[in-house]
């Protein structure tokens, strides 16, 4: 029954009206499952921040009109994908005896901050979208809902190596927890495949001036670039890259499935990148059809992979909340448990934790074309 519901909802293309910046209407106590969400909403990552609280804010819309157990509420904080300041907002979550699991955060470094002192409240923690390998092994119940940098990386590298035939690859990448995953996984699988490595430079997360870079770059002259960071500085490189009058080949992580890449970079600056996603807003499935139509009804916008991962990781809450008899601080254990049993036909495949609280999921390969994404041949 609780998959049948799931499913209606991510059918709903209903208008919704935007919610509050930061919290929900309250609704009647004895009914409330309290759900908190820290993401960035302001800072360097606020678009991806804010996509992830529109469409959690949408799902609850669309939950609390349903016939459901619970209602849900939502306290959502801006965190600003910062490690200090998720694990000040986790604090106050696990002081919330209301509070029965937390979204979040964007970035690895931030939800891995909070993980520990999530745990310790019992507070199921689902971060949309931290890769990196370590974080579901800190705590009992917390859960991601995107494949792990192991998983993600490796088959990156396998496309750059097989379908592209590159011998020769530069790395570009974050210089935080994520980026040292996706860097490390990706030169470990392309060099098991033959491949050569010829440059990995890391670019710290405020970095603006890629001139000294590109060039050291293009001097080591390789076949492809794989690029691990986020759209700000993605679209930095981009224009360095096209200054330099460079065109390698251009792959990226997931992270740089959004349009703010190309906003920000500029339709030529980054035609013909490579990027791999878990989602592709026009895909011909029903349920992301959905979904999308009413991400766009409510908000004007079209969702990006982090909106709908963000969707599918508050569809698992919401799932198990069907089968939870006690919200607040006493229904914790029982919601972090079920949460292991529940599965979900989401908007970015199929949602299901496995042991560890990972999922996986299949790539699908997009190429940036006259300023938009593309399947790739």
């Amino acid at each position: 029954m609780a998959n049948k519901r799931i499913f209606q909802t991510l059918a709903v293309a209903a208008a919704v009206a935007p919610m509050a910046f930061f919290n929900t209407p309250a609704l009647a106590a004895d009914s409330v499952a309290k759900v908190g969400v820290f993401v960035p909403l302001t800072g360097e990552n606020a678009e991806n921040g804010q996509q992830i609280r529109k469409a959690v804010e949408l799902y609850v819309d669309q939950y609390n009109k349903q016939d459901h157990r619970h209602k849900i509420e939502l306290l959502v904080r801006d965190d600003r994908g910062e490690p200090k300041t998720a694990t000040n907002i986790a604090r106050e979550f696990a002081q919330d005896k209301d509070m029965i699991a937390a979204v979040g955060s964007f970035t690895s470094t931030a939800a891995m901050a909070a993980a520990p002192i999530l745990d310790k409240a019992g507070i199921p923690q689902i971060s949309p979208t931290s890769s990196h390998p370590d974080f579901t092994g800190l705590a009992k119940y917390a859960f991601r809902g995107t494949p792990t940098q192991s998983i993600e990386a490796d088959r990156i590298a396998d496309y750059v190596a097989d379908v592209l035939g590159a011998k020769t690859v530069a790395i570009v990448y974050r210089q935080d927890d994520w980026g040292n995953s996706a860097a490390n996984v990706f030169k470990k699988s392309f060099e098991a495949k033959g491949g050569t490595i010829v440059a990995s430079e890391a670019v710290a997360p405020d970095t603006r001036d890629l001139r000294t870079l590109v060039t050291l770059l293009k001097e080591k002259n390789p076949d492809a670039l794989y690029v691990a960071v986020h759209y700000a500085s993605g679209a930095v490189l981009a224009q360095r890259l096209k200054a330099a009058g460079w065109d390698p080949d251009v792959i990226t992580s997931t992270a740089l499935y959004t349009h703010q890449l190309i906003d920000l970079a500029g339709d030529e600056a980054v035609e013909g990148w490579y990027v791999p996603a878990f989602f592709f807003a026009e895909s011909t499935e029903p349920v992301v059809q959905n979904f999308v139509a009413a991400y766009k009804k409510a908000y004007d916008q079209t969702p990006n992979a982090f909106g709908a991962v963000g969707y599918d990781s508050i569809a698992m809450i919401g799932t198990a909340l069907d089968d939870i008899d006690q919200t607040g601080a006493e229904g914790r254990k029982a919601l972090g448990d079920k949460l292991f049993d529940v599965q979900v036909r989401g908007t970015t495949g199929a949602m299901k934790f496995d042991q560890h609280g990972d999922v996986d999921k299949t790539i699908t390969w997009l190429k940036i074309e006259g300023g938009e994404f593309e399947p790739a041949n």
